[in-house]
């Protein structure tokens, strides 16, 4: 009884000490985005994941809702989330720490968690299967430090750093087939219980029940090889299948799989990366962090080498365990390689091309199946490992030592992948939020530039897909975003085929009839809302910018300025109950005040204008893209006298003011050199009640600096403009 009690402690010892390993470890291979936690994130698909348990949660609570159906991304299409990357099985752990800790820290909590346990399940497999604890540390480092694995951590890839699922399902199944050589009753119910594991690695992600058919089946034909109840252990294995199937069916996005529709648009097999050989075998990618660049490092290659070296001297030992692992290996490892395998002028079809084919080029990723093949071979390694390593006794510590520092060295731990800044948290979101009730339950926000994307393929500027981010602080429905697998229609027209949302994606020329029309039509049907404009995403400095905020300010019937606030622009349509504000500008002692070049000028600015710019000091605009330029004010009844402050590029100009079009008064000399204050009279006739009223400056002609001396700039200069200052007379 002591001796028991003592062999208990000092396995739990064991296994304490392994859980702390590799905490240690997941601490040093995520530590840049532990740091980071609020400031940064993992990787460009960051928002995607968040959006995921954010879309769980809303949809669960909201009556009429499914949460493998959805129009909140995507709209107005209602997309079958059947094939998206939902990752449900991690749900709970966010829904439980999120209301704590937020939902950046929980989602690094759940990376660094499926980080531990890759190292942690892998080990007790390895233990259990009969490797030395020194070699199942190894092998479990092995798994956890991955280049593959660590390119899923640093992009916050939550549906494909789970492969503690591989370890896990062999270790629930080798219980089933001891029970059932027991005869226990046991192994009925872990049976159940392997069902529910199918159901929850299915719902991590419909790839990994590939992933572990090249393990699990294998393995399950070794079990039953040896089993003295083939029958039973058949019969276990059929419950388990059955469970995990019911569970999909009934809880699970199984119905939604069989009923979805729609083209997909996969990727010829011929651009799939795989990892080169031998260079990937050699070396980690430089920039590990790219999904077109996978790698294996040399730790792995070398290792298997040397056990493969030590497990030939025992060749003629034809059924020992340790080559049927080694024999599970290689077809990961093979079809990890990619479509062809190129060696000199020799191109040679690997059967990844029947998986890609199989599958409709839904299984895009080829390298994807490394962690496969490494669980498979440090496996191996450990068993062919472990009798060589207890011959050097107290030494094997140090083997072990410098084995860890040679696989901390070639996946280089200490570097990080580029993190990703958190987008803006703009304060309109959370004011749009409280608009609830009625129509604001199913408003549309407009976000530009738009873009949207699938995993085959991405349409727009791909950051604009992470806009996607913001329905988390909003939560209405928009255009842009992604879905795993998404059919091609819901978002394909967005890249040339609309006249609205293509040019609002600088994709196509402005068609200004035909965006207006689109524009009163969606606005009802639609039920938009809110249209945000990043100017950061398009370039605060690029011609489309101005050239969206002079064309909404244009329509004051169906868009009023709602917030500027840092890089975004927010326009509210009319149609909104709140309504809109007048159009006023702030009134001071010298009345009322447009300071272009201020953050607050695109409120009033039409066509005409160019960027900002701080000269000395002093924010201004020169104007000249158009014949004139235009600015838009809502003003008290009366008489006003216009006053501008304005310089002329490179020789005279003469300016004159014009509202509706229609020209006020006489043209006023502008000199080069400095600016000078222009003066005109608006009549209160024409002003009348003052409301949206339309006023330009009209300039007789331009210069193109490049064509005078003036550098490269090509942009056609007439006038610079400070202030507008309209004064109640």
């Amino acid at each position: 009884m002591v001796e028991t009690r003592s062999r208990s402690r000092t396995h739990w010892r064991l296994y304490g000490a392994a859980l702390a390993f590799y905490a240690l470890l997941a601490f040093l291979i995520l530590h840049p985005i532990l740091f980071a936690t609020g400031e940064k994130v993992a990787g460009f698909d960051y928002f995607n994941y968040h959006w995921n348990f954010w879309w769980l949660r809303f949809a669960a609570s909201a009556p009429g809702l499914s949460i493998y159906e959805t129009n909140f991304t995507m709209f107005p299409y209602t997309t079958n989330l059947g094939y998206h990357a939902l990752t449900a099985s991690w749900y709970p752990v966010w829904a439980l720490v999120e209301p704590l800790i937020g939902t950046l820290a929980a989602m690094n909590l759940i990376i660094f968690t499926a980080c531990l346990l890759n190292g942690v399940l892998l080990f007790v497999l390895l233990r259990r299967e009969g490797a030395s604890a020194l070699t199942a540390l190894l092998g479990g480092a092995a798994l956890q430090a991955a280049p593959t694995l660590r390119y899923f951590y640093y992009n916050t890839h939550i549906n494909l750093m789970d492969w503690f699922w591989l370890p896990a399902l062999l270790l629930i199944w080798g219980e089933v087939a001891r029970a059932v050589d027991q005869r226990s009753w046991r192994a009925v119910v872990i049976a159940l219980g392997m069902g529910f594991a199918i159901w929850g690695l299915t719902l991590t992600d419909l790839q990994f029940p590939i992933f572990a058919a090249f393990l699990l089946a294998p393995y399950g034909l070794l079990t039953l090889r040896r089993s003295r109840h083939r029958l039973r252990l058949i019969a276990c294995g059929g419950a388990a299948l059955a469970v995990g199937a019911a569970l999909l069916w009934f809880a699970g996005p199984l119905p939604y799989i069989l009923r979805f529709q729609g083209t997909l648009a996969p990727g010829t097999v011929e651009d799939r990366p795989g990892i080169p050989l031998p260079a990937g075998f050699l070396r980690m990618s430089d920039s590990w962090w790219d999904w077109s660049a996978p790698s294996a490092g040399i730790w792995f290659t070398l290792i298997i080498i040397a056990a493969l070296l030590i497990a030939l001297r025992a060749l003629r030992q034809a059924a020992d365990r340790r080559w049927f692992w080694f024999a599970f290996m290689l077809p990961p490892l093979i079809f990890a390689l990619g479509p062809t395998l190129t060696i000199g002028d020799l191109a040679i079809p690997l059967p990844f091309r029947v998986l890609h084919a199989q599958t409709n080029g839904m299984f895009r990723m080829p390298w994807r199946l490394m962690p496969i093949a490494i669980t498979a071979g440090m496996t191996f390694a450990a068993l062919a490992l472990t009798p060589f390593l207890r011959r050097w006794g107290v030494r094997r510590i140090w083997i072990a030592a410098a084995a860890l520092l040679l696989l901390a060295a070639d996946v280089r731990l200490y570097e990080s992948a580029p993190l990703t800044a958190l987008p803006p948290d703009y304060g309109f979101y959370h004011a749009i939020h409280q608009e609830t009730g009625g129509d604001a339950d199913d408003e549309v926000i407009i976000e530009i530039p738009t873009g949207a994307a699938s995993g085959e393929v991405i349409f727009g500027d791909p950051r604009a897909t992470q806009l996607q981010w913001y329905t988390l602080v909003h939560q209405k429905r928009i255009v842009n975003g992604f879905i795993s697998r998404a059919p091609l229609e819901h978002f394909y027209y967005l890249e040339t085929e609309d006249p609205m949302l293509s040019w609002l994606g600088q994709r196509r020329f402005l068609e200004p009839a035909e965006v207006e029309r689109q524009m009163r039509e969606r606005i009802t049907t639609w039920q938009i809302g809110y249209f945000v404009i990043h100017r950061d995403l398009i370039g605060q400095d690029a011609p489309a910018v101005q050239e969206i905020i002079g064309y909404f300010n244009s329509l004051d019937d169906l868009l009023c300025p709602f917030a500027i606030e840092g890089d975004a622009v927010v326009y509210r349509t009319r149609r909104h109950p709140a309504g809109c504000a007048p159009r006023t500008p702030q009134l001071t002692d010298d009345g009322y005040v447009i300071d272009v070049g201020d953050d607050d000028d695109a409120r009033y600015l039409g066509a005409g204008w160019y960027y900002a710019e701080d000269v000395f000091g002093v924010t201004l605009r020169w104007a000249g893209d158009h014949p004139q330029a235009a600015f838009y004010v809502d003003l008290p009844p009366g008489a006003y006298a216009v006053e501008v402050d304005a310089q002329a590029y490179h020789e005279t100009r003469r300016i004159s003011l014009l509202i509706d079009g229609g020209r006020i008064g006489e043209a006023v000399t502008v000199e080069p050199g400095a600016l000078q204050t222009a003066r005109f009279d608006l009549p209160a006739e024409l002003v009348g009640a003052g409301a949206s009223l339309h006023l330009a400056l009209d300039y007789d002609d331009w210069r193109v600096p490049a064509e005078v001396g003036g550098g490269g700039d090509q942009r056609r200069l007439a006038v610079a403009v400070d202030q507008i200052r309209l004064i109640p007379q």
